[in-house]
């Protein structure tokens, strides 16, 4: 999807939005916003709408996120990668592996390719989910082309993160942890979870250790000062543990590196006390277009926009079924738009062009013509009409040709009566030969057909013609028995140049 394009993420507290632009050959961050959400009753009920209308913002270009937790993920083997073919079994495949009707939920799938075949990341979620959060879009004027779940997203971001594999990267937002599992081949394995966030939260309203508009960068964990907040967030921690073991589990090799981005992570000492609880490598993403400061706040919205923007078969969009996107693509035709115009007035100056050309061409033609046709007419006034000057002329000088080739003794070469003396002469006198045919193929080729004896006798002439040396080559063409037991024969001859 080529032009501007909206990664929105709405958290507990803020907005984050990462728009960028994408062009044929490369992609552009043109921006990113951050709002927070008004703690009153009404909740964001205008925050959104204001921040699309302020930055004129694409309403349609966006992908969004469930941040509810999937009903299910299934992982469906497929030993083919094409899209195609995996959409014609895929649904009989799920009914099979699930516990569910897949025609009671909304579900899609994000395709991984692995060796020979591939894996289907299969996210199952409740209908109403997806409808009450379009609905939710819906009242604040906006209409996100693209949504998916949150962790998927975050494979975009594959080219950014540490070579090491199998990484870990941990999305620790305020409304949810999104957890990707990446090996070479890019994402292998996904989950998240909500309740260990609304754990983490409430223990930090209770303690009295955060007000609503204060920053996490405020807090501090890992010294004597944090023990609060550690114990605050030990439901997070013990989730971050079970979910390293399963996912070494899932893929039989040791994670040791772990990445770390989403508004926890900006808690100081965040990264230290990760590092020190699952004696891993933790270090906080980094993403070149948005620098230090920024990607760790604004990798999720980034991620959902690259994902969103370059969105192809394979990928997953819930924006499916009765939930399909019914919108106009806008940006995509402001795009084409100028490219068209120029194409079009490009097209309209090559036409102009070529239409002078072509009556300019027109009237040297017929000037042409008619000075042929006068010319024809003044060298065979004889002749009344003339329809076609340039093919008479062309008749009429083939037929004078033609004539100067049977004379072209006068301009000193051989006559046929010349080659005819030549050729009877080089026979000896012996030979009883009869000449059927003499024919000239050309001012100096000649073919004889004749009858003799036997077919000695052939040789003996064609032997005498070589000898006479009046001729460049000498060659049967064709021998075989006439009647009365004679044999016929044909030689061509090509007759020496005269100087």
């Amino acid at each position: 999807m080529y032009g501007k394009f909206v990664g929105l993420d709405i958290g507990s507290k803020d907005i984050k939005i990462s728009l960028i632009k994408r062009g044929l050959r490369d992609v552009q961050l043109l921006q990113t916003i951050r709002t927070e959400i008004s703690s009153s009753p009404e909740g964001d009920s205008d925050s959104l709408s204001e921040v699309f209308k302020a930055y004129s913002l694409p309403k349609g270009d966006i992908a969004a996120s469930i941040v509810q937790s999937p009903t299910s993920i299934r992982v469906v083997n497929f030993p083919f990668s094409d899209p195609k073919k995996i959409d014609q079994v895929y649904e009989y495949e799920l009914e099979n592996l699930a516990t569910f009707d897949p025609r009671a939920k909304i579900h899609g799938y994000h395709l991984v390719k692995n060796g020979a075949g591939s894996e289907a990341l299969v996210c199952v979620f409740e209908k109403n989910h997806v409808s009450e959060l379009i609905g939710s879009f819906n009242e604040h004027g906006i209409d996100p082309k693209i949504i998916t779940y949150t962790p998927l997203a975050f494979s975009a971001l594959n080219e950014f993160l540490s070579s090491e594999r199998p990484l870990l990267l941990i999305d620790l937002g305020d409304s949810e942890i999104s957890y990707i599992l990446f090996d070479e081949n890019g994402i292998r394995r996904v989950r998240s979870s909500t309740k260990s966030v609304e754990m983490f939260l409430n223990k930090l309203n209770q303690i009295g250790e955060m007000d609503y508009y204060q920053d996490f960068s405020q807090l501090v964990i890992g010294n004597q000062d944090g023990s609060n907040l550690e114990e605050c967030f030990a439901p997070i921690l013990s989730e971050i543990k079970k979910t390293v073991q399963f996912f070494e589990l899932e893929v039989k090799v040791k994670i040791k590196t772990i990445e770390i981005s989403g508004s926890l992570s900006l808690i100081r000492g965040m990264g230290d006390f990760l590092k020190d609880t699952l004696n891993k490598d933790v270090k906080k993403i980094y993403i070149p277009d948005l620098g230090a400061d920024k990607s760790s706040l604004y990798a999720k919205s980034y991620a959902l926009a690259l994902y969103g923007s370059s969105f192809k078969n394979g990928y997953l969009n819930f924006r499916k079924d009765e939930f399909k996107y019914s919108g106009v693509d806008n940006e995509f035709r402001k795009v084409l738009m100028v490219p068209g115009i120029l194409l079009g007035i490009l097209i309209l100056f090559l036409i102009y062009t070529s239409a002078s050309s072509y009556y300019e061409l027109k009237n040297n033609v017929d000037n042409i013509e008619a000075q042929i046709a006068q010319v024809v007419k003044d060298t065979f006034p004889e002749v009344k009409v003339i329809p076609k000057p340039i093919l008479y002329m062309q008749s009429e000088v083939g037929k004078v040709r033609e004539k100067l080739d049977l004379i072209e003794g006068v301009q000193g070469g051989q006559t046929p009566l010349d080659a005819l003396r030549d050729i009877s002469s080089s026979l000896p006198e012996s030979l009883q030969l009869t000449v059927n045919d003499i024919k000239f193929e050309s001012a100096d080729k000649i073919k004889i057909q004749g009858v003799c004896g036997s077919y000695q006798e052939v040789a003996e002439i064609e032997e005498a013609l070589e000898k006479s040396g009046m001729f460049e080559t000498v060659t049967r063409d064709q021998t075989g028995n006439a009647q009365d037991g004679k044999t016929k024969f044909e030689i061509s001859v090509v007759l020496k140049s005269k100087a």
